[in-house]
């Protein structure tokens, strides 16, 4: 596995060019395959994620996400359609996705370390009202956010 740096960002969704952006990170007594697993199976995050979402792979594997994958995540409060533009297995993935005139993009980043697996995510929103709207989407994202890396960690365990 190459050492983890940072996010390859697209100019067009890096932080400097976005309204919104995220960056969460925590390390887990985990092996980065086990993490790894989880993040790629998308259709699954529904069974693991309390909150309403969905998850439906239009174009590719069926039950993983894969570098040109396209896929419908659809929120609490928003549907984008989505693909993988991104795709280093046990690495990094990462896919931009459209939802009506919001762009977004996002990443993760695993890393194995001493204790487990530092994970990294990291998204950007930008279009629509976010220019308005962005510091309290920032912090309805970075809940979330922080609620997917625990809840992923309980998967691992799983």
């Amino acid at each position: 596995m190459s050492e983890l740096t940072e996010i390859h960002w697209p100019d067009y969704y890096h932080p400097r060019n976005s309204s919104v952006h995220v960056k969460k990170e925590i390390v887990v007594p985990s092996e980065c395959e086990r993490i790894w697993t989880c993040i790629v199976q998308a259709p699954c995050w529904p069974n693991w994620h309390h909150r309403k979402t969905a998850v439906q792979i239009v174009k590719g594997d069926t039950r993983e996400l894969h570098k040109g994958t396209m896929f419908n995540w659809i929120t609490k409060t928003m549907s984008f359609e989505c693909t993988v533009v991104e795709y280093i297995p046990h690495e990094r993935i990462a896919w931009k996705g459209k939802c009506g005139d919001v762009d977004m993009y996002h990443a993760w980043l695993l890393s194995p370390c001493d204790n487990g697996c530092r994970i990294v995510t990291e998204s950007t929103q930008r279009g629509g009202l976010r220019w308005l709207t962005g510091r309290f989407v920032t912090k309805q994202v970075a809940a979330h956010h922080q609620q997917w890396l625990y809840l992923l960690c309980e998967q691992a365990k799983r």
